[in-house]
């Protein structure tokens, strides 16, 4: 029964990812056709397959490389250094044809490479009953991703300049936070050795770095205590909170380490400067107004608690005593009631003339629901300049690790990709 579920809600198609699911379907065919063996020899069957998967993603690569080349000489990619020489947009790429929510690529993808090394840890094309599936394609993704990174540094080129981290179910469980013994600590601080600037690009919304301090406590003390770190990479090391809201900087001074407060006029974005208070409050009151109305509607837990904070509002789960233990309990939301209050609250804003003229997101964040105000394209374009003034660091040289990237609203991750390359860590 629980299978059947998961099967039918991955079906939904606000939870779909339109590409993985494309090349999944162009992998179904080899397996159809192929993936059987006509003789003795299992080994012929399976290199067979191998070369049909291959051959398959050498076609996407070209594909994404047509589009690059078409996206760049319409003016697509990389707009905010130059307004200049930009051509008027003549139609669409053939992988935007293929595929049209397809977002932009700032940078290639070796497919063809991905996918061998992939099939060699992970044996796919010598399955004979399942498909290569929507998780398969994430981690050939995410694999390409990486080597390409790779690819620019050994050849010299513009290589990797900042690697932005989502928190909640990335770094850490829901609402958890990174201990001593994390293993991602020593990669992080591997990232930093290597002159790279790491960000950590949450919701979770605090103007104070208290409790940032306390949910990165593993990491700041890995960078305190590194002997290898410089004063320079330790302070490229910084938290975006709230989406896009507050800027903070690790520091240390003799015993004393953690985050400081960075003043919102040295890092805002032009464009936020123009959002108006007023438009804030009215975007958040209405969102508040339509989460009240939807607790009601949905007949939520009454121990749900609404949550304002100056530039978000949402949904949390409360707590109620154990009947048995007599120990508190989160009363959690379900799956379904999730889902409708984030699809709501989006589709109703998106009429509402003032959050029209601000940034917002609205998001499912696992456990609770949130409009906030901003997002995380913003997020990582603000680290790309805070962090090298003079030269922004390009789309092309920067990677988010992120969870939610689901299509529509309930996604905060995916729209992180607007603002550079992007990889995906959490896949079951």
């Amino acid at each position: 029964m629980s299978s059947k579920y998961r099967v039918e809600y991955q079906l939904k198609n606000h939870r779909k990812d339109e590409f993985i699911t494309w090349i999944k379907s162009l992998l179904a065919s080899p397996f159809v056709l192929h993936a059987v063996s006509h003789d003795d020899d299992d080994n012929v069957t399976t290199e067979r397959v191998r070369r049909q998967y291959a051959e398959i993603f050498q076609d996407i690569e070209l594909l994404i490389s047509s589009k690059i080349e078409f996206d760049a000489k319409n003016g697509l990619l990389d707009v905010e250094e130059s307004n200049e020489g930009q051509y008027e947009l003549i139609g669409k790429s053939r992988l935007n044809q293929l595929v049209p929510s397809i977002g932009p690529f700032f940078t290639m993808l070796p497919l063809h490479e991905a996918f061998l090394w992939e099939d060699s840890k992970r044996a796919i094309s010598q399955r004979r009953m399942v498909a290569p599936s929507f998780n398969d394609v994430r981690h050939i993704l995410n694999t390409a991703q990486v080597f390409h990174f790779i690819q620019q540094k050994r050849e010299g080129g513009a290589g990797l300049k900042l690697v932005t981290f989502d928190g909640d179910v990335t770094l850490y469980e829901d609402g958890g936070s990174l201990v001593d013994a994390d293993p991602v600590i020593p990669y992080m601080v591997k990232l930093l050795e290597s002159n790279i600037r790491v960000g950590i690009c949450t919701a979770a919304g605090y103007d104070e770095p208290t409790k940032y301090e306390s949910r990165l406590h593993g990491l700041l003390v890995a960078v305190h205590s590194s002997t290898t770190l410089t004063s320079e990479q330790k302070s490229n090391l910084a938290v975006m909170g709230g989406e896009s809201n507050y800027l903070f900087r690790y520091y240390e001074d003799g015993d004393d380490f953690g985050f400081k407060p960075i003043d919102t006029s040295i890092w805002v974005l032009p464009e936020m400067k123009d959002w108006q208070d007023h438009d804030i409050n009215a975007t958040l009151d209405f969102a508040e107004r339509t989460l009240i109305t939807l607790k009601e509607r949905l007949k939520l837990p009454v121990e749900t608690v609404l949550v304002r904070k100056p530039r978000a509002v949402g949904l949390v789960p409360g707590e109620k005593s154990d009947l048995t233990s007599g120990k508190p309990v989160r009363v959690l939301l379900s799956r379904e009631q999730l889902e409708e209050i984030v699809l709501t609250i989006q589709h109703s804003l998106e009429t509402f003339k003032p959050a029209r003229r601000l940034h917002y997101s609205c998001f499912d964040g696992g456990s609770d629901v949130w409009c906030d105000i901003g997002g995380k394209d913003l997020g990582v374009r603000i680290l790309q300049k805070f962090f090298s003034p003079n030269n922004p660091i390009k789309p092309s040289e920067t990677l988010h690790v992120g969870d939610q990237f689901a299509p529509t609203g309930l996604g905060n991750d995916v729209k992180a990709r607007l603002a550079g390359f992007n990889t995906m860590d959490f896949i079951s």
